[in-house]
């Protein structure tokens, strides 16, 4: 088709030197039967990017009917031929309506007269104005469409600005779905995974917190009812041991056999008989080497409880261990005491 037309420029231009020549030759002949030549003028460049529609071509003017010499006769026939193969197709693309017009149009300047080229340059015409309406309506709705694309783009950014992820996500997913392959949109749809990945993170620490945090409070609670229920139950218990009687039994050595209740809060043993009530032992055990002091030991009763208390200077033991000069041990219902190695004491609660 392009080779057609090609060799129909080159007739045109031979047409046109033809023409010049005879018009040289008989000018006055030429004018008087009114014949005209054209030449073909080059086609209109393309259509700006608005798709800002050129105004229409004009046919040439028609001219009253002339005989046609064989040459020209045959360049018409062969130009026809291509116009009708080109209008058989009916391409309605702007070049292919652009290509019918100018082969018609060459038709039109070697016969003015021809009806068939009148009507085939007018519809050529015609498709190329709708071809053009039609690409700038396209044109028009790409702009659109991009422009809507920035703008969902744009409240998808505002919503992630305003924590709403699941109106950014929605904003893109609508661009994704026409444009998968846009790189701002795949852009936002990592940056919303990852603040979803992040508040999800968020969430878990704040449940975990508020776990710690309840089980903090409980723990005190449970802790605090502890120590309350130790204080009542120690309470209790130094009330029950205040009221317990305690006795010592000598099961050994000086003074075996002796069963003394402990009936005072300072209770002594030793073997001092004073004769004043402050130096007097409530239990005197005296051997006949002086083992046992004077004021060997003292039981002291404290808080409900019995207490040991050793000042001699032999020693005194507890449950087979010596106790240091001065310091006191609780009393156990069954411990064993002995003075100075001489004499063993059974403390018991009745």
């Amino acid at each position: 088709m392009h080779m057609h037309f090609l060799a129909a420029t080159r007739v045109h231009r031979a047409l046109v030197g033809a023409a010049f020549a005879l018009a040289m030759l008989a000018p006055a002949s030429a004018h008087a039967q009114g014949i005209l030549f054209w030449k073909k003028k080059k086609p209109p460049p393309p259509p700006p990017p608005a798709a800002v529609i050129p105004p229409a071509a004009q046919a040439p003017p028609v001219t009253p009917p002339n005989a046609l010499t064989p040459t020209q006769q045959a360049d018409k026939d062969r130009m026809v031929k291509q116009a009708r193969e080109k209008s058989l197709t009916r391409d309605t693309t702007a070049q292919g309506a652009e290509e019918r017009a100018e082969l018609w149009k060459m038709v039109l300047i070697i016969d003015g007269s021809d009806t068939e080229a009148r009507m085939g340059f007018d519809q050529a015409q015609k498709d190329i104005d709708a071809a053009h309406a039609r690409d700038a309506a396209v044109q028009k709705t790409r702009e659109d469409a991009v422009a809507a694309k920035r703008d969902k783009l744009r409240q998808a950014e505002t919503a992630i600005d305003a924590g709403d992820l699941k109106a950014a996500d929605t904003q893109v997913d609508d661009v994704l779905s026409s444009a998968p392959d846009d790189p701002r949109a795949l852009s936002l749809k990592a940056t919303i995974a990852d603040k979803r990945k992040s508040a999800a993170t968020r969430k878990k620490l704040l449940i975990l917190g508020a776990i710690i945090l309840a089980a903090a409070v409980a723990g005190g609670l449970l802790l605090m009812q502890l120590i309350r229920a130790k204080r009542e139950h120690d309470k209790e218990a130094r009330a029950a041991a205040a009221a317990r009687k305690a006795i010592l039994k000598v099961v050994d050595g000086v003074g075996r056999g002796k069963l003394i209740a402990l009936d005072k809060d300072v209770f002594r043993i030793g073997a001092a008989m004073g004769t004043k009530l402050e130096e007097q032992n409530d239990l005197v055990l005296s051997d006949s080497d002086s083992a046992i002091s004077r004021y060997h030991c003292s039981i002291i009763k404290k808080d409900g409880g019995f207490w040991l208390v050793d000042s001699s200077l032999n020693g005194t033991s507890l449950n087979e261990q010596k106790l240091d000069r001065g310091e006191d041990h609780n009393l156990e219902d069954g411990d064993e005491f002995v003075l100075a190695d001489v004499t063993r004491i059974k403390f018991l609660f009745t």
